[in-house]
């Protein structure tokens, strides 16, 4: 198996996962893998709520992309359901800004340059959309 560009801190799990993606963009396939093993590990629940740091990641998914990878997501539950996502670069920000856009009601994400922000807001998250 090819190295993933995935790293997971799962120090705080089931209740909080950090996602840690470096290098290339990870393909639908490959977060797939991740979601399954976390969820069969019983590491990624329901409840669960992740932090995502894209800061290290290369590229970039096109927007056209964005779609297909919800879709993908959601056949399995959306997991987690609770998303913060900590970002680098204004094309990183209008990416996940267009994942929240597409998001199901049912999943909250929010973008973060400040890592600090991003950790408050995801520990404090709550079910009702704004």
């Amino acid at each position: 198996m090819a190295h993933l560009p995935i790293e997971i801190d799962a120090t705080e799990a089931p209740a909080f996962l950090r996602w840690i993606v470096r290098g290339e963009w990870p393909s639908i396939a490959e977060m797939g893998e991740v979601r399954a093993r976390l969820i069969a590990s019983g590491q990624l629940t329901a409840t669960t709520r992740a932090l995502f740091d894209l800061r290290n990641v290369e590229t970039v998914p096109g927007y056209h992309e964005v779609a297909p990878m919800i879709v993908a997501a959601m056949k399995v539950g959306g997991w987690p359901r609770y998303r913060g996502y900590i970002v680098g670069s204004a094309l990183q920000f209008g990416l996940v800004q267009q994942m929240k856009a597409l998001a199901p009601p049912e999943i909250r994400v929010d973008v973060f340059f400040d890592e600090l922000e991003a950790n408050t807001w995801l520990r404090s998250a709550t079910t009702s959309r704004p």
